[in-house]
C-alpha cells in the first residue's frame, strides 16, 4: 500500500521539477544582470588604466572590488532568498496535493489501515484514537467496526479541534503515552528532507 512519505516524495518530485524550471530561469536573469554590471565597471577599470595614473588606477581597482563583491553578496543574498521561497512553495504544494489525497477513495483504505496497524502496536489500556471531524462523518462505521477487533483495549474516539490533514493520533487517558500518526506530522517530518532536496537542486 502506498503510504504518506510514499505520497509525500512523489508529490515532491511533480513540484521540485515545475520548481527548477522556474528557479533556471530566475538564476540565469539574475546572473545576466550581475554578470553585466561586473563587465560594465571593469570595461570602466580597462579605460581608466589607459588615461590615469597609478593612484587613480589604483583607486579605481579598489572601487571595482567593492563593487564586485557588492555584486557577489547580492548574488548570494538572492540565492538564499530563492531556496526561501522554493522550499515555502514546495511545501504548501505538497500539502494542497494532500488534501486532495484525503478527499480520495484511496484515503479510506490508508486510514482504516493506520487504525489497524497502530492499535495492534498498543498493550492493555485505555487509549483516546483521535480522528478528524471530516473522517469521523464519513467513515465512522468503518472505525468503529475496527475497533470490535480490539476488545482488549478500552479506546475511546475523540474528535480533534484541530486539522491535521488527515490520519489519526493515539493518546492514553492520562496523557502521557502519544502516537502521532497525522498526515501533517508526517509532512513536517518531511520538511527538512524537502529543504536538502531543494538546497541540492539550486547547488
Amino acid at each position: 500500500m502506498t503510504t504518506i512519505e510514499d505520497k509525500i516524495s512523489l508529490f515532491s518530485k511533480i513540484i521540485y521539477e515545475k520548481l527548477n524550471e522556474e528557479k533556471e530561469e530566475k538564476l540565469k536573469a539574475f546572473n545576466e544582470e550581475a554578470e553585466l554590471k561586473i563587465n560594465t565597471e571593469k570595461e570602466k577599470i580597462s579605460q581608466i588604466k589607459k588615461v590615469s595614473e597609478r593612484e587613480i588606477i589604483r583607486k579605481a581597482n579598489v572601487k571595482a572590488s567593492e563593487i564586485i563583491a557588492k555584486e557577489n553578496l547580492n548574488k548570494q543574498r538572492e540565492m538564499l532568498r530563492l531556496k526561501d521561497d522554493i522550499i515555502k512553495t514546495t511545501i504548501e504544494e505538497i500539502k494542497n496535493k494532500l488534501l486532495d489525497f484525503v478527499n480520495s477513495k484511496e484515503y479510506e483504505d490508508y486510514l482504516m489501515s493506520t487504525v489497524t496497524k497502530n492499535l495492534r502496536l498498543l498493550n492493555k489500556g485505555e487509549y483516546y484514537l483521535i480522528v478528524l471531524d471530516r473522517d469521523f462523518n464519513k467513515y465512522e462505521s468503518q472505525i468503529k467496526a475496527t475497533l470490535k477487533d480490539f476488545l482488549d483495549k478500552k479506546i475511546e474516539i475523540k474528535v480533534s479541534k484541530e486539522d491535521f490533514i488527515g490520519g489519526i493520533m493515539i493518546k492514553d487517558f492520562e496523557g502521557r503515552f502519544n502516537i502521532d500518526n497525522s498526515i501533517s506530522g508526517k509532512l513536517e517530518e518531511s520538511k527538512e528532507l524537502i529543504g536538502i532536496k531543494v538546497m541540492e537542486m539550486l547547488d
